[in-house]
């Protein structure tokens, strides 16, 4: 079957993740910064995550826009930590869905983050 790996490959790169986001309302200048700022951070993502879709609203949702990254899995929380360090102060809110090509089982550090999530 297309798409499969084994049971802990948290190295396969055939995991999604969607993050939406909401940003805060923004002057004219903050924005043509954020757009700045949004260039500098895809040239720092890690090696292995790539950039998918970016998407500048999102209709039907209370966001602003999502981005669409595939990668390993362990170098996700490394994304995250970039992603924050440079747009915290922009962004009022985020929810991310991880997803895999095909059936796979949970690796350990995906069931570690999954366990200690908070419920929503």
């Amino acid at each position: 079957m297309a798409g499969r790996t084994k049971p802990g490959d948290s190295s396969h790169p055939d995991f999604y993740y969607i993050l939406m986001y909401r940003l805060r309302t923004m002057t004219d200048d903050e924005k043509r910064e954020w757009f700045k700022q949004w260039g500098t951070i895809r040239n720092k993502l890690p090696a292995g995550i790539k950039i998918l879709a970016e998407a500048g609203s999102a209709f039907g949702t209370a966001f602003t826009g999502f981005t669409v990254f595939e990668g390993p899995f362990d170098k996700f929380e490394e994304t995250v930590d970039i992603l924050d360090k440079y747009t915290g102060h922009l962004v009022e809110k985020t929810r991310t869905i991880v997803g895999t090509k095909g059936f796979v089982s949970p690796s350990t550090e995906m069931l570690r983050i999954l366990e200690t999530r908070p419920i929503d």
